[in-house]
């Protein structure tokens, strides 16, 4: 066989590899290493096939021989687990890497390998558990690891103390000082925090996550003006040309005549929150579009000054200048100061209002809307682990059932939603018959008071003014702000913060009180 020919055979058993055609692929494999036993690309192609085809005691084997022979480059076992995540195989990581430590335990390639896989998985604690045989070693490396390990695990301040360790070996990668950065600003020491972004930048100018995250540690700690200009190098995720980027409002006093399309781009909440900057663009003379995914699309529609929200699929609307909801604020130089908060800034639907207020039982009780659990969103990595942190069982809030006088009410959808059914404090579930956040704010506006945790419901309550509980995680959102109970975003919001990353029982016992004194006085 010539180059050509091995060529055309290596690029046929990857494609069939990456097109779920592991089995033709494994067979091309073999038929080239029966060729040329020395050849290592078809070696590493096989063992991704074999793992890809879900046989890990079979490829194992395979995968480890081309680490020997590539000790300098990462095991292949990492490769496999791309290709595993990109086909919607995550299952399968784990046992792979586990099969190849079997039979190498001493490649550490592996076990941090591993280990971030089960961070991106939420895990941080198997992965501090497969880290162990490690922690006698005291280089860099393993220290950085075992602080990823350690901040998914919720142990903050662990995870600083392994980064400045991590520092003191090495202080040339700029991820041991961004890392050390995102500690620190968990912990509220912002000024130490972004000294260390400084460092991190320092090393790696032009790096957009390390230049966003920073952004974040002073949007934390309340300054925002200096945010905004970090967030200029936020990757534009609206795909739109930059050139009609809408710049900072105070370039454009008049937009007279100009169409601005406003684009979702994040998350619900995102959108939510910043949708109160539409009614400003209106003022301005804009003609105002929208483009938000369906489960929006009818709210938005009642949004004063909003023009045309299109349905979901439709062309993007011909528009002189574009921003996104989370660009809202950058483009209207925002302080704490000048924050728009007066509420309520999103109208509930009158007509959906009286349909929810008939299946609503008029005892004369305090109507409390419950929502417990975020949007995993699995495909994000990294949120699984944040988004198990910011959430709770239903049945942590059993102590609520014991303030009298009160009628509670399920707003949670999602998996998370079926915890109604076997509730231990009576609750009213509708859910099924809301079918989007107009529903839910028509819902909503029937209540007397919203308790949730950090989601897209907090925003939508504080949007129509309504009274809400914010339970917040340790480690919260930059928009919650540090060490302090209100809100500068929503003036009827309360914020009931953990103490200790993890630890929610005494944020609900603060909520039983602050609940049981509003029923005593409603």
């Amino acid at each position: 066989m010539d180059s050509a020919q091995r060529q055309s055979c290596l690029q046929a058993a990857l494609v069939g590899i990456q097109d779920g055609r592991a089995e033709a692929a494994e067979r091309i494999c073999r038929d080239l290493i029966r060729q040329d036993p020395s050849d290592i690309h078809p070696l590493l192609l096989l063992g991704l096939a074999l793992g890809i085809s879900g046989k890990p005691q079979q490829a194992a084997p395979v995968l480890n021989r081309v680490a020997a022979l590539r000790s300098e480059f990462a095991h292949p076992c990492t490769d496999l687990a791309h290709l595993m995540a990109a086909q919607g195989k995550t299952r399968l990581v784990a046992p792979q890497y586990q099969a190849c430590l079997a039979l190498t335990p001493l490649d550490r390639r592996l076990r941090f390998g591993l280990a971030d896989s089960l961070r991106d998985q939420g895990d941080g604690a198997a992965a501090l558990a497969v880290l162990h045989p490690l922690l006698a070693h005291t280089d860099a490396e393993v220290h950085y690891q075992v602080g990823m390990a350690l901040a998914e695990a919720g142990r903050f301040a662990e995870a600083a103390n392994r980064f400045q360790m991590a520092i003191a070996d090495d202080p040339a990668p700029a991820a041991f000082w961004a890392n050390l950065g995102m500690m620190l600003k968990v912990e509220g020491q912002f000024d130490a925090a972004l000294d260390a972004y400084e460092q991190a930048l320092a090393r790696a100018p032009n790096d957009q996550q390390i230049r966003g995250n920073r952004a974040v540690a002073l949007l934390r700690a309340g300054r925002l003006a200096e945010a905004w200009q970090d967030q200029d190098w936020r990757p534009d995720h609206t795909m739109l040309p930059a050139e009609t980027l809408l710049p900072p409002i105070s370039r454009l006093p008049d937009l007279s005549g100009r169409t601005v399309l406003v684009v979702h781009e994040e998350g619900f909440g995102d959108t939510l929150q910043f949708l109160r900057y539409l009614p400003l663009l209106a003022q301005r003379g804009a003609r105002v579009s929208v483009a938000v995914p369906p489960p929006l699309t009818r709210l938005l529609r009642a949004v004063p000054g909003v023009s045309d929200v299109p349905d979901g699929g439709a062309p993007v609307p011909a528009h002189d200048f574009h921003c996104s909801f989370n660009g809202l604020p950058r483009a209207f130089e925002t302080t704490l100061e000048t924050i728009p908060c007066d509420v309520p800034y999103l109208p509930a639907d009158r007509a959906l209002s009286q349909q929810w207020a008939v299946r609503l039982t008029d005892n004369g009780r305090l109507r409390v809307g419950l929502c417990w659990a975020g949007q995993a969103r699995p495909w994000l990595p990294g949120f699984l682990g944040l988004d198990h942190r910011r959430s709770i069982q239903l049945a942590a809030l059993a102590p609520l059932a014991a303030v009298p006088g009160v009628q509670f009410v399920s707003l949670q959808k999602g998996p998370a939603g079926e915890e109604a059914r076997a509730a231990a404090l009576a609750l009213l579930d509708v859910m099924d018959d809301v079918h989007d956040f107009a529903d839910t704010a028509a819902l909503v506006a029937n209540l007397d008071l919203v308790i949730s945790v950090d989601t897209s419901v907090v925003h939508l309550a504080g949007a129509l003014g309504k009274p809400v509980f914010l339970l917040d995680r340790y480690d919260n959102c930059w928009r919650w702000l540090s060490g302090r109970e209100d809100s500068p975003w929503y003036p009827t919001l309360r914020i009931f913060r953990q103490v200790r990353s993890g630890e929610w029982g005494s944020v609900i016992e603060a909520v039983a009180t602050a609940l049981a004194d509003m029923a005593v006085s409603s």
